[in-house]
C-alpha cells in the first residue's frame, strides 16, 4: 500500500472533450490550468461517463456502480427526489473515511437529499412539477445529504443550477430558506422556484470556490496531519451559462465558452490553494465532467438576456450576431456554436449514445507518481474510481459494491499491461438507451441517438468499429452479425449477473 495522498476530484458539468485545449488545440476557448495538469500529469483519450446525463454519472462515480441497475431508468433526478444511493451502500467518501480521510463535498450534489414537507403537507418525490417546492420545510434537516454516505462537510446545490431550489445547503440543510421567486429568471429556470437572499446565478462557482478554500483553510488548521479528500462538482458550465463580468469575452466562443474560461480559473486557483498549503504535490488531482457537452448557447437565451434590461451585462446582442459562424438545430431551435466544436472530433452531445455524449476530458496529476505529459489510450470508465481508490488504500472491495468498477491505478501509474483493463464497458443514454463497447466495437441497441440528435438507421441496432471510425459515420451492423451476438451476450450476462467487474478474492 502507497502512503496515503490526498485527492481532489473535480467534475465539471456538460463540458466536452473538446473544450479543454489540451484535447483540442483548435478549441475556442482558453483552458491554460486545465491545460496546466494535463502536461504535469497524464491525459486520458479515451475515458467514459456510465451515462450521457448527469444524475446516474454522479452515481457511478460515488458508487462504482451502473445507475441503470437502481430505479433510475432514464433522464435525470427530479427536484425533490428521493436519495438514489441506499443507505449502507459503500461510496468513495465512505471508504476513505474508513482510512482516515478527511472527506468533503463543495458543489453541485444532484443525488437526492431526502427534502422534508412541511406539518400537514405532502409531495411526491418522483415528479417534475416545480409547484411542489410551497410544500417543502427549508427549516428542516435533510434525510439523506451527504453527510449519510461518508462525507463530513457539504455544501453547495441539491441539483442543477436550473433545479429548484435556488439556494444553498450546507451539511444537512438550508443556509437560508429560499423565500421569494426567482428575479430574474435565466435560460432553463423556473420562474415558480423559490430563491434565497444569498443566491445569485452567475456567481454560483465563485461562491463554491471560497467555501472549498475555507474548507482547506480549516482542515490545515485541525487535521493537518490526516489525508483529505475533496470532491467539488462545480456548478458550471450547465445552463443557464452566465460568466461574471470578468470573464465576459475571454472566449471565442460566446457565454457557453466564457464559463468555461471561468471555471478553468477555479481550477487554477483550486491549485494554487493547495500549492499555498504545500500540498499539491502529495494530491491526487482529477478534473472530469459528468457528460458530454451541450453544443453552444441557446439563440433563445441570447435573445430573452437581448430583450430584458437585466441581461444587458452580457453582449447577447453582438452574440446574435454571430450565428453565421454556425449552428446546431435540437427540435428545430438554434444554438450558436461560433464554430467551436465542444466534443472534438466525436459525434453527438449530451444525452446521447454517441461518443459525444458520454467520452469526456479525464486529467490526471500526481507529482512523482503519474509521469508529465503523458498520455493514456485505454478505455476507462467513471464507475472505476472506487476499485481505483480502494487499490490506492490498500483494501479489497466487498462483492456488494464496486459492482462495475475497475482499478486503473496501473494507468495511473504507466505500468505496462498485457491486456487492456476493463473487459466492457456499458454506455447509456439520457432516454436509455444501451451501447456495449469492448475493444474496437461498440454495439448500440438501437436505431437512433437515445438523446437530442437527429439520426436514424435503418437496421435493427448499429454497429461501429472505434479504430478507424472515431466519428461514428459508417454503421456496419449487417457486415458482423458475430460481433452482434459477442456482444449482445455480453450485455445480457452483466444485467443478468448485476455486476462486470470481476469479484477479486
Amino acid at each position: 500500500m502507497m502512503s496515503k495522498p490526498n485527492i481532489v476530484f473535480i467534475l465539471a458539468d456538460d463540458l466536452g472533450f473538446g473544450d479543454v485545449r489540451a484535447n483540442n488545440p483548435e478549441s475556442k476557448i482558453p483552458t491554460p490550468n486545465l491545460d496546466r495538469i494535463a502536461a504535469e500529469g497524464m491525459r486520458f483519450t479515451d475515458a467514459h461517463t456510465n451515462s450521457a446525463m448527469c444524475s446516474p454519472t454522479r452515481y457511478g462515480l460515488m458508487t462504482g456502480r451502473y445507475a441503470w441497475r437502481t430505479w433510475l431508468k432514464r433522464i435525470v433526478l427530479p427536484h425533490f427526489s428521493k436519495p438514489l444511493i441506499d443507505e449502507g451502500r459503500m461510496t468513495l467518501a465512505s471508504l476513505l473515511k474508513s482510512h482516515g480521510y478527511a472527506t468533503a463535498a463543495v458543489g453541485k450534489w444532484h443525488l437526492g437529499l431526502g427534502w422534508q414537507a412541511k406539518d400537514g403537507e405532502t409531495f411526491d418525490p418522483e415528479v417534475w412539477t416545480p409547484h411542489q417546492i410551497d410544500a417543502i420545510d427549508f427549516t428542516k434537516p435533510l434525510k439523506g445529504s451527504p453527510l449519510d454516505h461518508g462525507f463530513d462537510y457539504f455544501f453547495g446545490l441539491n441539483a442543477s443550477n436550473n433545479m429548484l431550489p435556488y439556494c444553498f445547503i450546507e451539511n444537512d440543510r438550508a443556509v437560508l430558506e429560499p423565500d421569494e421567486r426567482k428575479w430574474p429568471v435565466y435560460d432553463t429556470e423556473s420562474t415558480v422556484g423559490l430563491m434565497s437572499p444569498d443566491y445569485t446565478s452567475e456567481k454560483i462557482d465563485q461562491v463554491l470556490f471560497s467555501k472549498a478554500k475555507a474548507w482547506l483553510n480549516t482542515h490545515f488548521e485541525e487535521r493537518q496531519d490526516d489525508p483529505f479528500f475533496l470532491y467539488f462538482p462545480s456548478s458550471a458550465i450547465h445552463r443557464p451559462c452566465l460568466p461574471t463580468h470578468k470573464w465576459i469575452g475571454k472566449s471565442q466562443a460566446g457565454l457557453r465558452g466564457d464559463k468555461v474560461a471561468e471555471l478553468d480559473d477555479i481550477v487554477g486557483r483550486l491549485l494554487g490553494e493547495l500549492e499555498k498549503h504545500g500540498a499539491l504535490d502529495n494530491t491526487l488531482v482529477i478534473f472530469s465532467s459528468d457528460n458530454g457537452g451541450l453544443a453552444g448557447d441557446p439563440e433563445q437565451a441570447l435573445q430573452k438576456l437581448a430583450d430584458n434590461g437585466y441581461g444587458q451585462v452580457w453582449p447577447s446582442r453582438q452574440l446574435l450576431g454571430r450565428i453565421d459562424e454556425g449552428i446546431h438545430s435540437v427540435q428545430g431551435r438554434k444554438q450558436l456554436t461560433y464554430s467551436h466544436r465542444c466534443n472534438g472530433e466525436f459525434f453527438g452531445y449530451k444525452t446521447d449514445i454517441y461518443e459525444g455524449g458520454h467520452r469526456v476530458p479525464f486529467l490526471v496529476r500526481w507529482l512523482g507518481k503519474v509521469t508529465a505529459g503523458t498520455v493514456c489510450d485505454e478505455t476507462i470508465c467513471m464507475t472505476d474510481m472506487l476499485a481505483t481508490v480502494a487499490a490506492l488504500s490498500g483494501e479489497t472491495l466487498p462483492e456488494d459494491a464496486g459492482e462495475d468498477s475497475y482499478n486503473i491505478l496501473p494507468l495511473i501509474l504507466g505500468e505496462e499491461i498485457e491486456k487492456p483493463i476493463r473487459e466492457a464497458t456499458v454506455h447509456h443514454s439520457g432516454q436509455g438507451m444501451f451501447a456495449i463497447r469492448k475493444g474496437e466495437w461498440k454495439l448500440v441497441l438501437g436505431q437512433e441517438s437515445g438523446g437530442q440528435t437527429d439520426r436514424t438507421v435503418e437496421t435493427e441496432g448499429q454497429l461501429y468499429n472505434m479504430e478507424t471510425d472515431k466519428e461514428e459515420t459508417t454503421n456496419v451492423y449487417e457486415e458482423h452479425p458475430e460481433v452482434i451476438a459477442e456482444l449482445t451476450a455480453l450485455l445480457e450476462k452483466y444485467e443478468r449477473e448485476g455486476r462486470s467487474a470481476p469479484v477479486i478474492a
